[in-house]
């Protein structure tokens, strides 16, 4: 038995394909500075390897968490802004970015006055071609189209400023020229000057950055299929919102009629089972008056989408005819 082992074990030595291997391995056993060097030249080439591909990799993150956050807040309390959207067409050299704001300094539910925002653009790997066009939409919601993209763009960086006035910090008062709350006032000036500015970036790094084909249209073109697009979503949270009242509408039927066979129910009760019959009777009152409540809410709501959808209208009619007034002109700007 032994023997046949062997003798199996000599013949796949021998053979053509495992005696390269055992060449090797002998001659390993025999050369054992040289076996040392063969193994460390292996491993350093397998780390310089890494290294190298850690350095040039496309995907290597060069940038925080903090810097690519899509919510950026004026820290001088105006109110903050949100990339909601971003898509690159590598195609036809666009970037399409959809921001949503909210201003902080008004009680109304409207975003900031596209008029008070300032906008600057730097590039990593700047082009003179390059241009960033500001196109506001309807309330809160502002589209940004970035121009003649290089492929190699690397990332944009685009600082918003807030010139919206922070009414609580006016100062209406007479003041010493030597009162030590001037030189205070004027400090805090400063900090609120600092503070209503936030900064986006977009990089090819970001999770966030999508790739699709967009089409290469004009403002007036891209402006009319974004207004379209914003009347569809409105059109959309309406058809939401009535059938919203419709569930609520049949669930208070639903209340009403138990508190129909509670009342029915009470005229058999005494005690404890009829204490306990008021108060399923007192609950199901509020829970239709809070039903109601929400109906009057989202009738309300209806309304306010619908005069979103006539001033969206509008717009459009405006932007189709040529009259539609930009409030922010092509920006073009270089990196310094």
């Amino acid at each position: 038995m032994i023997d046949t082992i062997n003798r199996w074990i000599n013949i796949i030595k021998s053979s053509s394909i495992v005696k390269p291997f055992v060449t090797t391995i002998s001659w390993f056993q025999e050369n054992v500075i040289k076996r040392k060097l063969v193994i460390f030249s292996v491993l350093f080439a397998a780390w310089l390897s890494l290294l190298l591909g850690a350095m040039y990799s496309p995907e290597r993150q060069t940038y925080t968490d903090e810097q690519l956050k899509t919510k950026q807040s004026f820290t001088n309390g105006t109110g903050e802004m949100k990339l909601a959207s971003q898509t690159y067409s590598p195609k036809t050299n666009l970037i399409v970015l959809q921001f949503e704001t909210r201003d902080a300094t008004s009680s109304v539910s409207r975003g900031i006055d596209t008029k008070r925002l300032k906008w600057k653009l730097y590039a990593q790997n700047k082009s003179d071609k390059t241009s960033m066009e500001v196109v506001p939409i309807v309330d809160n919601k502002i589209s940004v189209i970035i121009r003649d993209v290089p492929k190699d763009f690397g990332a944009f960086a685009i600082d918003v400023t807030n010139t919206t006035v922070v009414t609580s910090s006016i100062d209406i008062d007479i003041t010493d020229p030597s009162d030590e709350e001037v030189q205070s006032k004027k400090s805090s000036k400063k900090k609120e000057d600092e503070g209503n500015t936030v900064q986006f970036f977009v990089t090819t790094q970001s999770k966030n950055l999508k790739q699709e084909n967009i089409k290469e249209v004009s403002r007036e073109e891209f402006t009319l299929s974004e207004i379209e697009a914003e009347i569809t979503y409105q059109e959309g949270q309406i058809d939401k919102l009535n059938n919203s009242i419709t569930q609520l509408k049949m669930s208070i039927e639903d209340d009403e009629s138990r508190k129909e066979g509670l009342d029915t129910e009470a005229k058999y009760l005494t005690g404890e089972d009829l204490e306990a019959n008021q108060k399923d009777i007192a609950t199901l009152d509020s829970n239709i008056t809070t039903k109601n409540q929400n109906i009057e809410t989202a009738s309300a709501n209806i309304e306010t989408l619908q005069g979103k959808i006539d001033t969206l209208n509008k717009k459009k009619a405006a932007v189709e005819d040529g009259t539609f007034e930009f409030s922010n002109p092509i920006e073009t700007i270089e990196m310094d």
